[in-house]
């Protein structure tokens, strides 16, 4: 049996797959709907995320390659998003934001 736990921004399926009974075991598969396949990867969420962030697969698990070898990543959340908006910075770079006070209306 297949667990869809994500979907990516190409609309890939990630999963687990769970025919064992021990949670730690369980592969990770990605539906790729560019290839329409499925893969299995023998690795957990986070070096999953990790080696597709290094860019350490042969290919791209993924059909959106945003992620694909930036070698860091960065996590805001809403609040903080805002937060550096308000203190004139851009909230990924930190660089000062040149659209800051501008009004899109």
């Amino acid at each position: 049996m297949l667990i869809a736990w994500g979907v990516s921004c190409a609309a890939d399926i990630l999963c687990w797959d769970t025919s064992t009974e021990d949670p730690a075991t369980w592969p990770l598969l990605v539906y790729n709907r560019d290839d329409n396949l499925w893969r299995h990867y023998d690795c957990g969420v986070v070096e999953f995320f990790v080696r597709v962030i290094r860019a350490e697969f042969d290919d791209c698990p993924l059909g959106d390659l945003s992620f694909w070898g930036t070698s860091s990543a960065l996590f805001l959340n809403e609040a903080e998003q805002r937060h550096r908006l308000a203190q004139g910075q851009d909230p990924w770079t930190g660089e000062p934001d040149p659209y800051t006070g501008m009004s899109w209306s």
